[in-house]
């Protein structure tokens, strides 16, 4: 074990009862929706408030140059293992982000700045990603997987709307996404849309609280947000996002 591995065991009932109907419903439909008040005990409120602080410290997202949009982004990586109660989080090397499954980014290697491994091991952090990996081993049965963490403000301004997805209607191009709302200040909008595979009609939703989420099935759906509009001068729409790809 090195000093960027953490083993820890899962807490809060949450995390023991509430993954098999969140992942039921992910089998059934490709995606759940779970408000705050569902994911009551995951998380205490001082580690969630430790967390939302890593937010202030993002460096502008230079890799949307010329697609109309402002945001501020870090991303990492992790091996997380998943063995019965105890998750195993291991820092991957930092590396390039690509998503080829979207026609704006394809091709593209994109470099962010690295999360603090403060942050990316902190209490809050390792919690929400071992519910995340929880998840996602219930859903598809795997319990190595390798985790890009993304911590992503989009900024509305008065001259410039907020783009939470600029490639539109779209794939990311994962087994699993997990999307989990930080913070919402000054702003309307940010509507979610959901796009069943199957045909079945599509599910809009707004994240509105710390904590409300989703949890996706990248290959049942597809899925995008619109603009959000600052009710003054600017406003913020912070969002913690957790890919998961079975390690191979």
């Amino acid at each position: 074990m090195t000093d960027s591995t953490i083993t820890t065991a899962a807490t809060g009932q949450q995390l023991r009862d509430g993954v098999p109907a969140f992942t039921e419903e992910v089998r059934r439909t490709g995606f759940v929706v779970m408000r705050k008040q569902e994911l009551a005990g995951l998380i205490s409120d001082a580690d969630l408030e430790e967390l939302r602080g890593a937010w202030e410290n993002l460096p502008v997202d230079t890799q949307v140059d010329g697609v109309g949009v402002y945001r501020e982004r870090r991303y990492s990586r992790l091996r997380v293992d998943v063995d019965g109660d105890n998750v195993t989080f291991e820092v991957l090397p930092h590396a390039v982000f690509r998503q080829d499954s979207i026609p704006l980014w394809k091709g593209k290697d994109r470099l962010f700045e690295p999360i603090a491994e403060n942050v990316l091991l902190s209490a809050g952090m390792r919690t929400l990603v071992s519910f995340n990996a929880r998840m996602a081993t219930a859903a598809g049965g795997n319990t190595s997987w390798t985790a890009g963490v993304h911590l992503v403000r989009v900024v509305a301004r008065a001259d410039a709307e907020g783009l939470p997805t600029p490639e539109g209607r779209h794939r990311d191009g994962h087994s699993y996404v997990g999307l989990y709302l930080m913070r919402r200040d000054g702003v309307t909008g940010g509507l979610s849309t959901v796009h069943p595979n199957d045909g079945s009609a599509i599910v809009q939703t707004t994240l509105l609280q710390p904590l409300d989420s989703m949890f996706i099935d990248d290959n049942m759906v597809t899925h995008e947000v619109s603009p959000i509009v600052p009710e003054g001068a600017w406003g913020v729409r912070d969002m913690l996002m957790i890919d998961m790809n079975p390690v191979v």
